[in-house]
């Protein structure tokens, strides 16, 4: 696992008295700097989060927010698996503990609100978690100084048993999407435990989503084919001044390599794609090296977004921007940064109108087709319009496509067969 520096470590009580739960404390401790180790009841830890305003330093409330330091104040503790009616009634007692906690053992992505309220499209999914921050405080990054670990990891696959029972319509599961587990590996144990889980499922999958090029605790897991992993991706210059603590992106292909290579389908995420000044060609050289080395099921393009103008231009360093790009960030930055109006919708997921987003679409999509006509590419959380302009090329629509954590993107789907279609037909001029 990665070392961790902490300065504090914060146990529930709850956790502390489960013989399973310590055992794993233990293991990850090792991994952990820190000189102040507490175990605290729930209402000793949300006053703790209170009076150290945890809250604000964990998450800025909006994307732009990464940590600009490695140090993690680490929670500790177990679900408690109440009812219904406890948790909401639990959630309204210590508020403070869901600010900096995890959300629940899982939740639901609902296409319905993504596109009316951040105008992308998306498909209905349940989200899996046992964890909540992250180790690598990438700049455009929300998840700021808390990692929030459950611990009932076995009890949490026997609860788990029972709910996608209740689900049959969902085969793919995505794990942990506001951490990165495999950081933590294989100390914490939840590859081990989940990868395993899925191995005996006939009709399930899990999704592993990193940034990680920890991976040698995977590779002689019996995943019997039921994991995919996938790596999001980025280019040199980001990966080493933007995504300052995560491994670069070199070494995240070949831990896809190595994944790969030991049986897991392996899928890739351009995202976020950030414009930097010579984005054309060092996204090129990445994306050749990736499909020199590895065979993904599909690759996914994602612009960066999630936050307004301001926010970009107050996390990461837009003067580096090739200038299109840098110059709207600073136009709308002058105009006072509107909350409404045109030319881009600051309340929903996209910073860049589609004139600026679909030229960096353009040129991804032809460097792909350059190394190999036949890979599968999709985008993600991408507008009505931009899939109008790139739907026919792609062979997907609104209505049916895959991309790397749709709830039927698994192996065996139609749409993950070789590209049939035409190639370079959309019309969209390269900036």
């Amino acid at each position: 696992m990665y070392s961790i520096k902490a300065p504090a470590v914060y146990v529930t009580e709850r956790a502390n008295a489960d013989p399973r739960c310590r055992a794993r404390m233990q293991r990850l401790m090792h991994g952990v700097q820190t000189n102040c180790v507490r175990c605290v009841s729930d209402e000793e830890l949300n006053e703790i989060v209170g009076d150290n305003a945890l809250v604000p330093t964990a998450r800025t409330g909006a994307m732009g927010g990464g940590s600009d330091t490695d140090e993690r104040i680490l929670l500790l503790d177990a679900f408690p698996w109440h009812s219904v009616d406890a948790e909401k009634a639990y959630a309204a007692q210590y508020q403070g503990l869901r600010a900096v906690g995890v959300l629940g053992p899982w939740t639901i992505r609902d296409c319905v609100h993504l596109r009316r309220d951040f105008d992308g499209v998306c498909q209905t999914a349940y989200e899996l978690h046992t964890a909540e921050g992250c180790l690598h405080g990438c700049q455009y990054c929300f998840i700021g100084r808390v990692l929030a670990l459950m611990l009932n990891l076995e009890e949490y696959v026997e609860h788990l048993d029972d709910f996608i029972k209740t689900i049959p319509w969902l085969k793919l599961f995505k794990y942990d999407n506001r951490s990165d587990q495999i950081c933590l590996e294989p100390e914490y144990g939840a590859s081990d435990l989940m990868v395993k889980f899925f191995a005996s499922q006939t009709d399930r999958y899990l999704l592993l989503y990193t940034k990680s090029d920890n991976v040698d605790h995977l590779l002689d897991l019996p995943h019997g084919g039921h994991t995919i992993v996938n790596w999001s991706l980025s280019c040199d210059r980001v990966s080493r001044e933007i995504e300052r603590f995560t491994p670069h992106v070199t070494a995240r292909i070949e831990a896809a390599r190595k994944c790969q290579q030991a049986g897991y389908t392996v899928r890739t995420r351009f995202s976020p794609i950030i414009p930097i000044a010579d984005w054309r060609e060092q996204y090129a050289l990445t994306t050749r090296e990736l499909l020199r080395q590895v065979k993904p099921d599909v690759v996914t393009l994602d612009v960066i977004g999630w936050m307004s103008a301001g926010m970009l231009a107050r996390c990461v360093n837009v003067s580096q921007f090739d200038r299109p790009y840098r110059e709207f960030i600073e136009d709308i930055i002058r105009q006072g940064d509107p909350r409404r109006g045109k030319p881009y919708n600051p309340d929903g997921k996209h910073i860049f109108p589609t004139e600026l987003r679909a030229p960096i679409y353009r040129h991804m999509i032809d460097v792909i087709r350059q190394s190999n006509p036949e890979q599968r590419i999709t985008i993600c959380m991408e507008t009505p319009e931009m899939w109008n302009l790139f739907g026919d090329e792609l062979g997907m629509a609104p209505e049916d496509y895959v991309c790397c954590c749709g709830p039927t993107s698994v192996p065996g789907h139609p749409l993950l067969s070789a590209c049939q279609q035409g190639h370079g037909s959309s019309k969209i001029p390269l900036l």
